[in-house]
């Protein structure tokens, strides 16, 4: 392996996203020339990622290594799998987290939400043994699990009004109640992935057709549309970018960063992107002045991918050459079996093992913070296979060869189900494993999954759990829907509520996005600290005034005739998901200043400052 990686790419070039992501070798500061705004931190990262592979490796096939034996029981196969690693390598797993940070972490990955301090009195108090699995299933029957994996497949198909003038807010709203019907029923996802490719008719009566659109490049040739079509298709349903080769062949470029991509030529990409080559895209007018445009989609007979353009408007990508080209599928160079070419690529893309592996490796990364293979949309396709391991010094990407292949086939199994997987994951003790770790902590137990991971709050479950704590859900109003909405989880795109500013500057805040120019950061920052600290939106709420009548959590429990000390149990309980402790309860009565109005609001503002509020552990 080189220590120094230099990439020739023309700036205009989007794989530059795809060297951010994947890149693992060692950056010197001269390191890319032909990429100036390479960032130094994405470098850093990358880097980071390949040694602690190495790392690994090399912790795993270490000499005079003692196995371990873990007390945590085998709920699943996914134990059978972790644990067994765990002990074989000498790892010592975290112990099983409590019942409060596991009903916390549960309701909130799950639902998006925390429970009411009824509802965690209730759990904490029942003596049944399978209390776990049975709240597992009381959150999966919720309709707090629809509106939370609805926005996470939202997140993954980028479902925006805010993209140019092409996607309104009659496509938005189909494409969300598309998404939510496929949630709320379980509908198989290998037939959601079917329908959003090969999607026909008008995209304001067709919520699927809007996948096609979030891909239309303005201003730019067709062939840009069918080639950004085809890398948002292997990322979102296969786990791995082709952006790179949309502009050169890998070879001479790639072998540092995707040894699989690396052999991949332009002449492949453009077969795949040749599927999309016999689909109509009309665009119309809603309005008189074409200020909203939709599309209407349909397929040809006839037609395939060529390589010439408009030499005035070229686009992004470097000049193509030759044509035209025909389907071909990159995995297995299968050809469609019929003149209906997408049809046929959304049967090719759905049949191959890969979809059902990278969409349960998504799954584990959202519960985990961390994928089998990760990133989960960065897959090295040569770099996967136990039984043919990549040259030295590479390592086998992922953690767990076998049980991402039990999973995958228990997701076909199951009829391609989400919520089988989800399910199956959660009722497993590799995740409900504490974030606390005993003794000292090694950077490579992280591949082993040996403790849970704990993740900052997504913008919307920020403002939701802090409205549930302060029991202040208010009515949101949507365009384009008569339904007032009270969970940000329930918005069905970022550029709502766009009657209230304020709600809409908080989401911001917290890295909501936009899907579109600003991608989805959960990173903590500098700024959203302060901004909790002293924003309307937050401060607000913790007022315990009661001018006009008890109107939240404080100013009812102030009201109250409990016990201060019960008030401040109440509290954590509401904000937090347990009970404060003895030293936390007397620091409390010592530091509460003027009246119980005062102190008790005064409590609420700090808890809901608490890093245990803005993370899931």
């Amino acid at each position: 392996m080189v220590d120094t990686y230099r990439y020739n790419c023309v700036m205009k070039s989007p794989c530059l996203f795809l060297v951010v992501l994947l890149a693992p070798a060692s950056f010197g500061s001269d390191s890319d020339p032909g990429c100036s705004r390479y960032p130094n931190a994405e470098r850093t990262e990358l880097q980071n990622r390949f040694q602690m592979e190495q790392s690994a490796w090399e912790f795993a096939h270490r000499a005079n290594k003692v196995s371990t034996r873990s007390a945590v029981r085998f709920n699943n196969f996914i134990d059978d799998q972790i644990f067994g690693k765990m002990n074989a390598d000498g790892v010592q797993p975290a112990e099983l987290t409590s019942d409060t940070e596991f009903l916390r972490r549960v309701s909130i990955d799950l639902t998006g939400r925390v429970p009411s301090p009824e509802q965690t009195v209730a759990f904490l108090e029942n003596a049944s043994l399978n209390k776990r699995a049975e709240l597992i299933e009381e959150l999966l029957a919720s309709p707090g699990y629809v509106d939370q994996m609805t926005l996470y497949f939202n997140n993954r198909f980028e479902v925006t009004s805010g993209y140019y003038t092409y996607v309104g807010i009659t496509g938005r709203n189909l494409f969300n109640k598309f998404l939510r019907d496929f949630v709320q029923r379980d509908r198989p996802y290998n037939q959601v992935a079917s329908e959003m490719l090969s999607a026909s008719g008008d995209a304001d009566m067709v919520g699927p057709a809007n996948y096609l659109t979030r891909g239309y490049q303005d201003g730019d040739p067709i062939q840009d549309t069918w080639d950004t079509l085809t890398d948002r298709t292997t990322v979102r349903f296969l786990g791995f970018k082709t952006e790179c080769v949309s502009c050169h062949n890998g070879r001479n470029h790639l072998e540092q960063i995707n040894l699989w991509l690396s052999k991949r030529t332009r002449t492949e990409f453009w077969g795949m992107s040749s599927f999309f080559s016999r689909m109509n895209m009309v665009r119309l007018g809603v309005d008189a002045f074409n200020q909203r445009m939709k599309f209407v989609y349909s397929d040809r007979e006839t037609g395939s991918y060529h390589a010439n353009v408009n030499p005035g408007s070229p686009g992004p990508r470097p000049a193509r050459s030759g044509g035209p080209y025909n389907p071909s599928f990159i995995l297995t160079g299968e050809q469609p079996q019929n003149e209906d070419w997408r049809k046929e690529f959304a049967r090719m893309v759905t049949g191959n093992r890969q979809f059902a592996k990278a969409a349960v490796n998504y799954l584990w990364a959202y519960l985990f913070n961390y994928g089998l293979v990760d990133p989960p949309d960065g897959w090295d396709l040569a770099r996967v296979d136990v039984n043919n391991p990549p040259p030295s010094p590479w390592t086998l990407q992922v953690t767990h060869p076998e049980l991402l292949e039990h999973l995958a086939d228990y997701f076909i199994e199951n009829n391609y189900s989400t919520k089988s997987v989800l399910r199956l994951i959660v009722n497993s003790s590799a995740y409900q494993l504490s974030s606390k770790y005993p003794g000292q902590w090694r950077p490579q137990y992280t591949r082993y999954f040996a403790k849970h991971y704990p993740r900052r709050l997504s913008a919307e479950e920020i403002f939701d759990t802090m409205n549930i704590a302060t029991d202040t859900l208010a009515p949101m109003f949507v365009a384009g829907s008569d339904q007032l909405l009270y969970y940000a989880n329930q918005l069905p795109d970022p550029t709502e509520p766009r009657s209230d500013g304020n709600i809409a500057t908080f989401l911001n805040t917290f890295g909501r996005g936009d899907w579109w120019n600003n991608r989805r950061d959960s990173q903590p920052s500098i700024l959203q600290l302060l901004y909790n600290l002293n924003a309307n939106q937050t401060v607000m709420r913790t007022f315990a005034s009661n001018a006009n009548g008890p109107i939240n959590r404080p100013a009812r429990l102030a009201a109250s005739r409990l016990s201060d000390e019960e008030v401040i149990k109440q509290m954590y309980l509401a904000t937090l998901t347990r009970y404060p402790t003895s030293e936390e309860v007397a620091t409390v009565l010592r530091m509460k200043t003027g009246t119980r109005l005062d102190w008790i609001g005064d409590l609420q503002w700090a808890l809901i400052n608490k890093l245990d509020f803005i993370f899931n552990y």
